[in-house]
């Protein structure tokens, strides 16, 4: 009974006011962000191969592993920035006997590990990067995303449309963080336009599987027409 008559008193004596502003601010929650707008950028920049370079036979190393990076990464359409990212490549054991497996001639003597063939860019390349870039971090339009990948693929690209005229791969993944974007889907498109190396013509797709030993292509230029970052 004492009880009672004291919360009467209680609700006698605060004011009506009182009493909505504590309702509102029990029920009131905190507004969620809303997701950030997508976004679609193109992408310049190098990519520079373990010396000394991509050729027809490949190189030999004591080494288990190789590693090919990524310079001078550029946005072009957005603000931003993607760091520099290294892509490291499991080496193949050389055989008992000079020039092989098939896959490397330049293998000499067992011990030895070859890379860096047109076989092993064709067939480690996506293993590769998907291994070595299994997470990302850059920024796009004053975003900072982090993004987990999912898949990586070889294409081909066309820079005037028409015939494949540059090679390339395509990286999928989905963002992490922020929180707001988590879930949206990541799509990095790099095509190899220009090259550089011994005996080189300058172009990556033209020079990618030359017969000629003495060829050998020490970096790529990425293609900002044909290559984008694509968040949505």
């Amino acid at each position: 009974m004492r009880r009672k008559i004291l919360m009467g008193v209680l609700a006698v004596a605060l004011p009506a006011g009182g009493l909505f502003v504590t309702a509102g601010a029990a029920s009131a929650g905190k507004t969620p962000t809303p997701p950030d707008p997508g976004a679609t950028c193109g992408v310049s920049g190098s990519v520079n191969f373990a010396s000394p370079g991509l050729s027809l036979k490949g190189s030999v190393t004591s080494n288990k592993t190789s590693t090919t990076t990524t310079s001078g990464v550029t946005l072009h359409g957005c603000t931003g920035s993607i760091p520099a990212q290294s892509i490291a490549t499991k080496n193949i054991k050389c055989g008992k006997t000079a020039g092989t497996p098939a896959s490397n001639p330049a293998c000499e003597m067992k011990g030895q590990y070859g890379y860096g063939s047109w076989n092993n860019y064709e067939t480690e390349g996506t293993t590769s990067i998907a291994k070595s870039l299994k997470k990302l971090s850059f920024t796009v339009n004053n975003v900072s995303y982090s993004t987990k990948t999912t898949g990586a693929s070889v294409i081909g690209c066309s820079n005037p449309p028409g015939p494949t005229n540059e090679a390339g791969f395509k990286i999928s993944g989905e963002v992490k963080s922020p929180k707001q974007d988590k879930g949206q889907t990541v799509t990095l498109t790099v095509c190899l336009g220009t090259d550089a190396g011994p005996n080189t013509t300058g172009t990556f797709h033209a020079d990618f599987g030359s017969s000629n030993p003495a060829l050998f292509i020490t970096s790529a230029g990425i293609d900002p027409v044909t290559s984008s970052v694509v968040i949505s």
